[in-house]
């Protein structure tokens, strides 16, 4: 995982995030993340969603089961696993523009809840998530180890944590 030379603050990456908003919705759309490309051959929306899709395949998703989004941006991740898979989603952003924009989100089939909240300031219950997972947004913790224990905390026995991450290196 890369690790800032300086250590960054929640407050920090939140003033980034919000002050830029507009670029970033422009550059990456509604998923505000990388993609995942099997073939090489597909468009960065393809690659976006068959991220998510990889991501809904190693966390083994069941219809009903409370799922936590770790920095979910705009919601639109969130969105696309409620409805394919029937479940509750709650993401939390630092950022407060990209949560009044997952807060508009009304999926068809599920339920999303958007909150503009710090994942580090343990604002869930025990045991509160069947699934959590974290798309490119662990890198902005500043404490990694809460960042783990803190999804372990939340998350049900049994539970299961997804992270995809940016790595400094080509061999994690």
């Amino acid at each position: 995982m890369i690790h800032p030379a300086q250590p960054q603050t929640s407050a920090a990456v939140a003033a980034h995030y919000d002050e830029l908003d507009p670029f970033y919705r422009e550059v990456w759309g509604e998923h505000v993340h990388h993609g995942y490309w099997r073939t090489g051959n597909e468009t960065p929306a393809e690659a976006m969603e068959a991220l998510v899709d990889l991501v809904a395949e190693r966390l083994e998703l069941r219809p009903g089961q409370q799922v936590g989004d770790i920095g979910c941006g705009y919601g639109a991740t969130a969105q696309r696993l409620a409805e394919r898979h029937g479940l509750a989603v709650t993401g939390v952003t630092i950022s407060a523009a990209q949560a009044a924009r997952g807060m508009e989100r009304t999926p068809a089939r599920g339920s999303v809840t958007i909150l503009a909240q710090d994942w580090l300031a343990g604002g869930f219950p025990d045991a509160c998530f069947d699934r959590a997972y974290a798309i490119e947004s662990s890198e902005h913790m500043e404490d990694k180890q809460h960042f783990f224990t803190e999804a372990f905390r939340t998350l049900k026995p049994g539970g299961r944590l997804v992270v995809c991450a940016w790595l400094a290196r080509t061999e994690p």
